[in-house]
């Protein structure tokens, strides 16, 4: 394998996985607390933030399966790339305490912005190669 086509690889595999991670573990299996202040600082009840919570978990898993099934397609890394700007930028304006917190919405949306980038460089790159 190429050493771009590895990178694309690498990184479209770790953003996939992110999605998939984080819409299951944190929102679907075990409803953290962080997740369900965030939905309750905006208005909803607890019954609600935790089908919010549901709801948003899906979408997330979903997103990492669009990832990978359309793995030349630039549009689910774009709109990975809007999601994590909105996304820290929710958290600051609703729930900026989450910010100072070990392994905190700051690097991660950060490291997943960055990801996407170097895929939407890296496609080019092969799509170039490829002529």
């Amino acid at each position: 394998m190429n050493s771009p086509l590895l990178s694309y690889a690498v990184c479209r595999g770790t953003i996939a996985f992110i999605w998939f991670y984080q819409g299951l573990i944190p929102k679907l299996l075990y409803p953290h607390d962080d997740e369900l202040a965030m939905n309750m600082a905006i208005g909803f009840s607890r019954s609600e933030a935790v089908q919010l919570a549901t709801i948003a978990g899906v979408l997330e898993i979903a997103m990492g399966v669009a990832i990978l099934i359309f793995w030349r397609q630039r549009w689910p890394i774009l709109l990975t790339l809007v999601a994590m700007v909105g996304l820290l930028a929710f958290v600051v304006l609703v729930q900026p305490t989450l910010l100072g917190g070990a392994f905190n919405p700051v690097t991660t949306n950060v490291a997943v912005a960055a990801l996407s980038i170097a895929s939407l460089h890296l496609l080019q790159v092969i799509e170039k190669n490829r002529g």
